[in-house]
């Protein structure tokens, strides 16, 4: 905790309970009284007024007041701590009893919050039950791309692939073996860089042939082109060759289980004999809901079959779609990892993370269009979101990534020097006979 949180939160603790504190300022022996307007004072510059409000409890509770989310007759929630944060300050707050967090979420009620603060933006999070956390922003900290680091050979840890940084500046890892994923943003949102990221991350697993990876690209191939016969196992352009190439994984897939259930294997460990298996399809929207019925029904079915079984078994599936609706994307439920980029409607974001996700904090209709690669990342198990960015991946780090990780050709038989080969030295000697006639 820094020197700043430890002096705010002890000075407002004190100033809660009607108390008067003294402290001794950096640079400065002479002991001072800690007040609202000297905390304000020691905040940064963008954080002032939050701090003033938040140190005064007469001000905290105006500001509850006038919000509707307190009274002098039912009381006022109670104000634990505030502490800086790289985009900050963060809020924690118990709620009062009947309170919800929807009550708190509301797109109104945080605009009001910012506008008392004095600051660009203030979202919301609940930690546990009965608490919320108001995170009042005045820095995006991703706001600038993160350069792709792609290139060596570091190691892979299958179920933890860094693609990107989180707001905290900590990377952002994906599990890839073991799950799904689905992956939906609107155009320009920049599903092509978490694309390539995932890539990358995965690139010496599949250099070393511990991932195969079987790539769909509907648009023809303009996307993902470039790794054709070379990063890629697989690679289909149309809807007939992806369905074979979904009909053939979901044989691997059969077969793969078979041995599992005959030898008693209940988790897949992918080998270079018998790699993860990672199924990318690109606009998938493009089968499941513009191709011909039949082909539509048959895209949900091999889908369907590979979402459902193919966890455990070392298949993974990755779709990208823009338009998340139950009509394109019919098996979305089955992806037990879903990521959100920059949608066009609210109710969007509903598609992609659940009921809720919006007032829990996954505002992806809110993501800058200058931002491309932001999103808002959600796992089963958790109601948490975490807002993260994908590394940009240039043409060029794309071409890197392709060069440095593509495998390399197997080599079958000794490599033996031929520099000094003459085609017609039939083998004869000085005297003109050949060893045949000898």
């Amino acid at each position: 905790m820094s020197t700043l949180t430890t002096l705010f939160t002890a000075g407002s603790a004190v100033l809660a309970t009607g108390g008067m504190a003294w402290m001794r300022w950096a640079g400065d022996d002479r002991p001072r009284k800690v007040t609202a307007e000297s905390l304000a004072d020691a905040a940064p510059a963008g954080l002032r007024t939050a701090v003033y409000i938040l140190a005064d409890p007469a001000q905290t509770n105006l500001m509850f007041s006038a919000l509707g989310l307190g009274s002098l007759e039912g009381g006022f929630p109670y104000v634990e701590r505030y502490d800086f944060t790289d985009h900050g300050l963060d809020v924690d707050l118990m709620m009062l009893g009947g309170q919800s967090f929807a009550d708190w979420s509301k797109d109104e009620t945080l605009a009001q919050f910012a506008t008392y603060f004095a600051v660009p933006e203030v979202t919301a999070s609940s930690p546990e039950p009965s608490w919320v956390r108001l995170h009042v922003r005045t820095v995006d900290t991703l706001a600038a791309p993160a350069l792709a680091p792609f290139g060596g050979g570091h190691r892979v840890d299958l179920e933890a692939v860094p693609v990107g940084i989180t707001e905290s500046h900590d990377l952002w890892r994906l599990r890839v073996l073991y799950g799904h994923i689905l992956l939906a943003g609107a155009t320009g949102s920049g599903k092509g860089s978490v694309v390539w990221s995932i890539l990358g991350g995965l690139g010496p697993a599949i250099r070393d042939g511990v991932v195969d990876v079987w790539m769909a690209d509907p648009k023809g191939g303009v996307e993902f082109g470039r790794g054709e016969d070379r990063l890629f196992v697989r690679f289909a352009t149309d809807t007939d060759t992806i369905l074979a190439l979904l009909r053939e994984a979901v044989e691997v897939l059969r077969e793969r289980l078979s041995f599992m259930r005959a030898n008693g294997i209940r988790k897949h460990v992918p080998t270079p004999d018998e790699p993860l298996v990672l199924i990318i399809i690109d606009e998938a929207a493009s089968l499941s809901s513009y191709a011909e019925r039949d082909e539509q029904q048959e895209f949900r079915r091999l889908t369907g079959l590979l979402l459902s079984q193919g966890r455990a078994a070392g298949v993974s599936v990755i779709a990208a779609l823009q338009d998340p609706s139950k009509e394109t994307m019919p098996n979305r439920q089955l992806f037990p990892i879903r990521i959100g980029l920059r949608l066009d409607e609210p109710t969007q974001v509903a598609m992609v993370h659940g009921q809720g996700a919006r007032d829990r904090g996954a505002r992806c209709d809110r993501i800058s269009e200058h931002t491309p690669g932001v999103g808002f990342v959600g796992e089963d198990g958790t109601t948490d979101f975490v807002r993260v960015r994908a590394f940009w991946v240039s043409d060029a780090a794309a071409d890197q990534i392709v060069d440095t990780y593509s495998p390399a050709p197997q080599i079958t038989g000794p490599a033996e020097d031929y520099t000094d080969f003459d085609p017609d030295d039939l083998g004869d000697d000085d005297t003109g006979t050949s060893p045949a006639a000898a």
